[in-house]
């Protein structure tokens, strides 16, 4: 993974077409509910696209009174910790902080923008002004990016008549790499903006770009996620590329981080995630092991 010449490196994916649509439990214009180091809700997710998550207020970490660096977090459900019992807490945005707080540079501070059932296209047209806001007001106090974007754009798809029917119909295919390839433009562009923002405020910060974790093992899921090679990497003659690899080749290209959340989850997907209550969620250890694989790829880049 090439390194941008500006940056130093400090250091679900649910490709599902149909059915386990908890991601995109908030509607299709989700509210807003970033978490910057103040109180967040705590949501509860089902399987039932119809009911709306129950929010219930719960802390988050609080900033260091010392001014000290600053991480934050952009996604959509996965990152706003749906599926943990405290989301604010036991998410791995929290998690994560804990492992940073006594690194080098040191981050003891955690913002989230986070929305449940956010599309990458969402959370650019209405999510990326907060987040450039809050880089020009932290300015180099940013010492990490991390953005989970993408999958929502797959799951909507799940209305689509063709996807009813059959998801493995060629047009619900069709359908599929379209909804793939929207997310993938989109993604870039908010990866865009939020390098000008971090360039403008003087911060070197490294941005790693989350690749999905995979609950539905079905052959046509994985498919959407990882592409027929089942696995996570940018090859610009794949004629059928998945999710991740989009997401791989938006990395490669500027020469952001990648964290292979597919790999780290493969083999223990009901150990690591709800599926088997109907939940495309990471459970506790789930996040933990999200956690885990960013703060791996971090001492990677940093040599360590």
């Amino acid at each position: 993974m090439g390194a941008r010449p500006t940056r130093r490196r400090s250091s679900l994916a649910a490709a599902l077409l149909v059915g386990l649509a908890a991601l995109a439990a908030c509607g299709d214009d989700p509210e807003p509910a970033s978490i910057p180091a103040g109180s967040g809700p705590a949501v509860t997710a089902t399987a039932d696209v119809t009911a709306p998550p129950s929010p219930t207020a719960e802390p988050t970490p609080a900033p260091s009174e010392a001014g000290g660096g600053v991480y934050l977090a952009l996604g959509d459900s996965v990152t706003f910790g749906v599926g943990a019992p405290e989301p604010s807490r036991q998410g791995y945005p929290a998690r994560l902080l804990e492992r940073l707080r006594d690194g080098e540079p040191e981050i003891d501070e955690l913002r989230v923008f986070a929305v449940p059932g956010e599309t990458a296209s969402g959370f650019l047209e209405r999510r990326t002004d907060d987040v450039e806001a809050a880089i020009a007001d932290l300015g180099e106090r940013v010492e990490l990016v991390t953005i989970g974007l993408g999958a929502n754009e797959i799951l909507r798809i799940r209305r689509d008549p063709s996807c009813r029917e059959d998801r493995a119909a060629s047009e619900c295919q069709r359908i599929a790499t379209d909804a793939a390839e929207e997310a993938a433009a989109a993604l870039d562009g908010v990866v865009d903006r939020v390098e000008a923002a971090l360039s403008a405020a003087g911060s070197d910060a490294p941005i790693l770009l989350l690749a999905y974790y995979n609950p539905d093992v079905e052959p046509v899921a994985v498919a959407t996620i990882v592409g027929a090679d089942g696995v996570v990497a940018c090859d610009p003659d794949d004629p059928a590329p998945g999710l991740n690899d989009r997401i791989a080749c938006i990395a490669e290209r500027r020469g952001t981080g990648l964290v292979d959340l597919y790999a780290a989850f493969l083999g223990r997907e009901q150990e690591l995630t709800r599926i088997g209550g109907g939940d495309v969620h990471p459970n506790r250890a789930g996040y933990r092991v999200i956690a885990e694989a960013i703060e791996a790829v971090l001492r990677r880049d940093a040599g360590g």
